[in-house]
Order: structure tokens, then sequence, then C-alpha cells
């Protein structure tokens, strides 16, 4: 229908390999949506008669209630609205596109369809933080092992290790943030490239679909996919804090670990081994966001050396983008979902928990207590854990530090009880002072603070979602009245 003045008729396999109809599902809403408010802005701009604008109007309402089917003929969402308003409107469906390109409508299209994922995405967010604050509160004085280089290093708490995870998640929603405020500006009425001479109002459009104002160039408005490259980038960053701590789970699901139990309803067996309880869903939640990561080198890729202003090459950014989206918000329901039912095996966190993992505490107090400049102490320490391996064990390390003390001419003030009290778990984490370390005193101000930033973050999501929704309801509403239906 658009070529045939020009061009004349495609060859079939040219219109099959060109055509994005099968991604454009994801747009008819939007499409629509905007379409609207173009006719509005238009009619009240006095460039579109209202008899028209009413007749344009219905039609795009009736397609709003039943949908539209894409064709693989349409070659994109616009082109199957523009047909079937054809058969709704009659002649009047040749008005639509006054003042008006794809180039525009799909970059708007994406745009709003991209502000309602991100919504989605952020609010799962939300939900798999406050697991992780509700396992923080019920283990705040659970004591578990730390690693450095999967090696035990320190102890602290369970509370403290999934707060770790609750403050990535924060800062993933603050990017999320970020990217929402950044893409929610309208590129209607950018046209293909240039603008228009008609006298349209892109401030009225924008208002009408709830953004937050406009695209200020138009090459810039219908060229740039940096809107969808951010939160793509956004959601390669949740994915790695995801991985992190999927594969966390499966390693302390182990027999060798023996941290957690996984709840069997997201578990998998073997079809030879029946003994086994396999952590299934966690290993493809890895190998999910790896193909995020992937999806990131190839919408930067595509992106990377277009010329403005609008390239066909920007049709394939789409899918790339919200395959990734729809990877990554799935990944975050389904790690909720598990979190929410495993069971912490506390007693055998706490066996891991070793006299040798309090040796940098006692270095401290060493140092501080006894006058010794930190190395000396560190030295004095590290020589104590040597002598208690060639004893026999960790159980020796208390007596072997005063006989290091002693070849290193040092006079130990701390009384054999200190020494025991400081190497227990639970004295070493009562010792520690610093804001955010892995104390339970000064975990639970941490949990205060995390309580307030989780506030903080829905009263944004929700705020988000209202004004579109607001945005939306006026706009049908204002459709039905000139439509007069």
């Amino acid at each position: 229908m658009l070529r045939d003045a020009r061009l004349g008729k495609a060859e079939e396999y040219f219109v099959e390999y060109t055509s994005s109809v099968e991604f454009d599902t994801n747009l008819v809403r939007y499409d629509l949506l905007g379409s609207m408010a173009h006719v509005v802005m238009l009619m009240e701009r006095g460039i579109l008669p209202e008899k028209d604008a009413s007749a344009l109007l219905r039609g795009l309402l009736e397609l709003y209630r039943r949908g539209v089917e894409l064709r693989k003929e349409d070659e994109d969402v616009h082109m199957a609205v523009e047909r079937e308003l054809h058969r709704i409107a009659g002649d009047a469906a040749g008005r639509l596109h006054t003042a008006r390109s794809r180039n525009d409508q799909v970059a708007l299209d994406l745009r709003m369809l991209l502000r309602d994922m991100l919504n989605t995405l952020s609010g799962r967010i939300l939900e798999l933080m406050e697991v992780l604050l509700r396992i923080a509160e019920s283990g705040a004085e659970v004591v578990m092992p730390g690693y450095t280089h999967l090696q035990r290093a320190q102890p602290v708490t369970l509370g403290h290790h999934m707060m770790a995870h609750f403050w990535s998640l924060s800062r993933d929603l603050e990017r999320l943030e970020q990217a929402y405020a950044r893409l929610n500006r309208s590129p209607l009425g950018a046209c293909a490239l240039a603008g228009t001479s008609f006298g349209i109002d892109r401030r009225r459009t924008a208002e009408l679909l709830g953004f937050a104002g406009v695209i200020e160039n138009s090459q810039d408005a219908v060229a740039s996919r940096d809107f969808m490259l951010e939160p793509l980038s956004a959601s390669a960053l949740v994915c790695v804090n995801l991985s992190r701590l999927a594969e966390e789970l499966i390693l302390w699901s182990t027999q060798e670990f023996g941290f957690v139990e996984l709840a069997s309803e997201y578990c998998s067996t073997s079809s030879m081994m029946p003994q086994k309880k396999n952590p299934d869903a966690l290993e493809i939640l890895r190998a999910r966001c790896a193909r995020v990561f992937g999806a990131l080198t190839s919408g930067l890729g595509i992106c990377k050396a277009l010329p403005l202003a609008y390239n066909r090459d920007l049709q394939e950014v789409s899918p790339v983008v919200v395959e990734a989206l729809k990877l990554t918000e799935s990944s975050v329901r389904m790690l909720t979902l598990i979190l929410s039912s495993a069971r912490f095996r506390e007693e055998r966190m706490r066996e891991a928990c070793t006299p040798y993992m309090s040796a940098t505490l006692l270095a401290e107090v060493i140092a501080r207590e006894c006058g010794l400049e930190f190395r000396r102490a560190h030295a004095l320490v590290a020589r104590a854990v040597a002598l208690a391996e060639q004893a026999g064990g960790e159980e020796h390390l208390a007596e072997k530090l005063r006989e290091a003390a002693g070849e290193a001419g040092v006079e130990l003030c701390l009384s054999p009880e200190r020494v025991e009290s400081l190497l227990s778990p639970e004295g070493s984490l009562k010792a520690l002072k610093s804001e955010g370390s892995a104390s339970p005193a000064t975990l639970r101000a941490q949990m205060e603070r995390a309580a307030a930033v989780m506030r903080e973050h829905r009263a944004k999501l929700e705020e988000r979602v209202r004004r579109v929704e607001e945005a939306y309801s006026s706009l049908l509403t204002h459709a039905r009245r000139v439509a007069g239906v």
C-alpha cells in the first residue's frame, strides 16, 4: 500500500525479511494511544477538521477495544493500524499520518512500552528486596562465614550477607529510575527527521501521553536509541547481581556447604540418579543472565556507527532489548520465589565458623590495646596460626598466640579468657564498631535505613505508574467525548 506509487510491488521474500510485524505485536496498544493523542492535538490546533477527528477517534477506539491483527504484508504496526482504520473510517484514515512519520511513531511506541516494562521490572526487584530484608531480619544473629576468594575469611551473619545483596539491588533500582527519567520524553512531532511545516503542538501530545517533556532535537528524537540501551545496560547489571546470588545458593545447597535447603517445588531430579535434587532453576537463571549480557553487546554493536538520522538497523535493536528485559524480569521473579521458600540451616553455618576466622579482629585488638603497630600485630597472629597448624588445628590458636608473642619478645596484654572470647564468632562480631559492619547492633540500624529506602523506591514507582495511568485514562475519556461514543 505504502510503496506502490514509487517502487511498485515488493518481492515476497524482501517483505518477509524486512518485516517487523512479529515484534510489533508488543506495540499495538501504544501505537493506538499515540495515534489518539496525535488526532486530538491536530484537531485542537485546527489542522484536522472535527468531523474527521471524530471518525478517526471512533475507529481508533474500536481498534483499542478489539485489537489489531498484524499481517506479514503490513510491514509494521503503523501500516496495520492504518489499514484497519481505512476499513472503519474510510478516507478520513488518510489524514492520520498528517505531520507524522513512522520514524517518530516507532520511537514513541518504544518509549511507552519501555516505561511499562521498567515499572514492572522495578516492582519485581522491590519484591525481591522485601524477601532479602525479611531474611536479614530473621537472620540478624545467625552466624556464618564470610568469604573472600571462596575461602573462609571472617565471621558475619546471614542478615549481614543478605543485606549486601539488598543494597546492590537498591542501586539497580536507582539506575532504572534514572533511565526512566531520561526515556520519559516524547519524540512525537519530530516526523521523519526535520520536523513539519504544520503548526503542531508537541508538548500537548507529550502531556496527553504522560511524558515529562519532549526530545528537543528532531534528528536526535528519531535516530537515538540510548533510551533503550540504558535500560538494557541497567538490566545487565541487575543480572550480574542476580547471577551472583544464584551462584551462592547453588553452592550453599550442596552437601559440601549444606547452608540452605531449597524447596522441592523449585528443583528437579535426575532421570537416572533417584537421590538427586538439582537447583535447575538457578542454573537456568545463570544462563539467562548471560543472554542479557549478549543482548547488551548486540544492542551496542547495532547502534555504534550509524550516521544521523534514522536507519533501518534500529529496527533490530527493539527485539533484542525487549527480550532482555523480559528475561531479567522473569529471573528476578524466579529468584524471589526460590529465596522466599528456602530454609537456611543455621547450625551448619555456625559449625563452619572456626577460630582462624577471627584472626583479623585479634590482630586489631592486639594493635589497639597492646600498643603495637598493626603490621607487627598482624605478623604475630599470622605466626600463631602457623604454629597452630603445626600443632594439629585451629583449637590450638589461643595457646600458640602466647608462644608466638614469646618468640617475638612481645608482652601480650590480653588474658586467655579475652583471647578465647575474641576467637568465638559471636565475640568477634560483637567487637565490631564501624558503620555498616557485620555486628548485629549495626545491622539493626542498617535495616532501619533499608526499610526507609524501600518506602522511597516504592513511592517513586507508584507515582510513575499513577502518572501514566491517569494520562491514558484522561486521553481515552477525551477521545470518547470527541468521537461521541
